[in-house]
């Protein structure tokens, strides 16, 4: 076979193809995450672990490891897509409903999903699950601090439980608000425990709680409303429905605590109680070789465990001589999690060298409250030295010795008159040219300048119409797309005969349907359809589930309407997409 240009190529792709394939399958594995709703729990109660992998993949994590100190009760697995700047991301999670086994430290293994690797996770298991303090009622509430005295702005974790052993059909738990104090909601979970040797579930919000002055803090009694099913059956989830049955007032206790001024060890300085407090930096460019007039970014980062970002206090920067600083905005961030707040404070500094040498910035500081040890404590960074170098200067060597011999009277004196000397003396003839006006060059340079910038806007909005084009179109397909899978959940639902998964589908599809994340009950959905015999269907559907035994509802009429209510709205979107306007700008 003779070897041309293209066959070369083509087996050249194909060698380097199969050496990627062979020694680099991981290099471009996504990343996994494992993560938990609580770490510390009873024998008889139930949690949930969440692994996340960062790209759209078809496969299945293996359990087996798992099993071994855990029952699993249910899994649940979905794709997540989103469009960031013009660009789809795709992500796929699983949910694992987890018992323990035993008492005591028990792990989490690692996962490992096309070569990416999770972190392995511990779990305490304690003797006893938390059992309310009234158990003789089938349904009662608790409020729950975790301190009773603490400083002015020091993080207060706040949980409310719900306990039931009969099945809910809805449960209504008002705004928690504090006087003079920052409320932050952490998150809210779901699970099984066992009450007076009886099934039960728990419902669990947490808050984290920031005072804002000493003295004593109020934390009021908090109300819940809830609906218990007719049944009176025992569940596991929290539903949401329009039943109001048995419609429950319940109210917890009233809190009180004692919030404590800043210690004296903290005057005069900026005060930050927290649990632990990072300070990092990066620098944009190494700092041992810059040059007069370039800058270098300098970012420092304040990571701290109990505190909002709204609550880091702002460095300060120190003036150098021949160092010009210019301070950014900063940018903060705050992670939620069963534990309270993490609030992170970035600040970035751009430093302009003025004239070379070497230069020290001082140590940087930042003075804070340690919740555990009861003391103040210092962060800080290592003093930094920066050496500057000379910047890169333009200078234009004479171009004849003839130049260099002429008198400095006459040169000083700009002339277009050629001189013209006897030949016999030897000496190079010597011509003046005019010097153009330093004046005419700036303006030269500030009219170039000005036309880039309006060409650079130009392309830009050009730019930003067609990404937001393209991006209103990936938002279409991507909404149809994600709406006929969940349209194809209800009837895979319905073909099993699964009245529960058809109820959770129907709502899943809704929520795409309309693009409405809030609906959480088929009450919800009847309201945003507005249908007289589908409102029936959903609420037959939901006797049948939770309350009355003998209500039937009719499948196939409850798809049919729904598959109308589809169909029609796809008409009037063609109807639309026909009558575009004919001068679209």
């Amino acid at each position: 076979m003779k070897l041309t240009n293209a066959n070369i190529k083509f087996w050249l792709s194909r060698c380097i193809g199969f050496l990627l394939m062979v020694t680099g399958l991981n290099v471009f594995a996504g990343n996994l995450t494992a993560s938990v709703d609580r770490d510390a729990l009873g024998l008889e109660e139930t949690f949930t672990l969440v692994l996340r992998y960062d790209e759209q993949i078809n496969t299945t994590p293996d359990y087996e490891l798992l099993q071994k100190d855990f029952d699993i009760l249910n899994t649940q697995s979905g794709t997540q897509m989103s469009i960031i700047n013009g660009s789809m991301e795709a992500s796929t999670e699983w949910k694992i409903a987890l018992a323990p086994k035993r008492i005591g430290k028990l792990l989490i293994p690692s996962f490992n999903i096309d070569g990416a690797v999770s972190d392995a996770i511990e779990i305490t298991v304690e003797g006893r699950s938390r059992k309310p303090k009234d158990g003789d009622n089938n349904v009662s509430v608790e409020m729950e601090t975790s301190t009773d005295a603490a400083y002015v702005q020091q993080q207060i974790i706040v949980t409310l439980r719900l306990y039931t052993t009969v099945g809910l059909s809805g449960i209504d738990l008002q705004p928690l608000q504090v006087k003079d104090a920052l409320v932050v909601q952490l998150d809210e979970k779901q699970y099984q425990t066992k009450i007076n040797n009886r099934p039960g579930a728990v419902v669990e919000t947490r808050y984290a709680i920031f005072p804002q002055q000493s003295g004593e803090l109020i934390i009021p009694s908090m109300l819940y409303q809830v609906s218990v099913s007719s049944g009176s059956r025992d569940i596991w989830d929290r539903f949401y429905g329009n039943n109001q049955n048995n419609l429950l007032r319940l109210r917890t206790d009233e809190q009180r605590i004692n919030v404590l001024a800043a210690p004296a060890a903290a005057t005069g300085s900026n005060w930050m109680p927290a649990k632990s407090l990072e300070l990092s930096e990066h620098w944009s460019t190494d700092i041992n070789s810059l040059k007069v007039g370039e800058p270098v970014t300098r970012t420092i980062t304040l990571k701290a465990d109990g505190l909002t970002a709204g609550q880091i206090s702002p460095l300060e920067v120190s003036n150098a001589d021949g160092i010009t600083f210019y301070k950014d905005q900063a940018q903060t961030d705050d992670q939620k999690s069963p534990n309270g707040v993490v609030g992170t404070r970035t600040e970035t500094i751009a430093i302009v060298p003025t004239k070379e040498g070497t230069f020290t910035l001082p140590q940087t500081e930042v003075r804070w409250w340690n919740t555990h040890s009861q003391m103040m404590e210092t962060a800080y960074l290592n003093a930094v030295t920066l050496k500057v170098g000379g910047g890169t200067v333009n200078q234009q060597a004479p171009t004849s010795t003839a130049t260099t011999n002429v008198d400095e009277s006459i040169s000083e004196e700009p002339t277009n008159t050629s001189v013209n000397i006897d030949s016999t003396n030897n000496t190079p003839q010597i011509q003046r040219v005019e010097k153009v006006p330093v004046w005419l060059y700036v303006t030269n340079i500030i009219s170039l300048l000005i036309a880039v910038f309006f060409a650079f806007k130009f392309l830009q909005q050009l730019r930003l119409k067609e990404s937001g084009r393209r991006s209103r179109n990936d938002n279409v397909q991507v909404h149809q797309e994600t709406e006929t899978n969940a349209w194809s959940n209800v009837k895979r639902q319905l073909a099993d005969k699964s009245l529960t998964g058809l109820r959770r589908g129907i709502i899943d599809w809704a929520k795409i349907y309309w693009r409405a994340p809030d609906i959480n009950g088929l009450q919800a959905v009847a309201e945003r359809a507005k249908h007289i015999e589908l409102t029936d269907e959903l609420h037959k559907l939901d006797e049948a589930i939770f309350g009355n035994q003998n209500a039937v509802p009719d499948l196939d009429k409850l798809l049919q309407i729904l598959a109308n209510l589809r169909r029609d709205k796809q008409q009037r979107t063609d109807e639309d997409e026909s009558l575009k306007p004919l001068y679209p700008y």
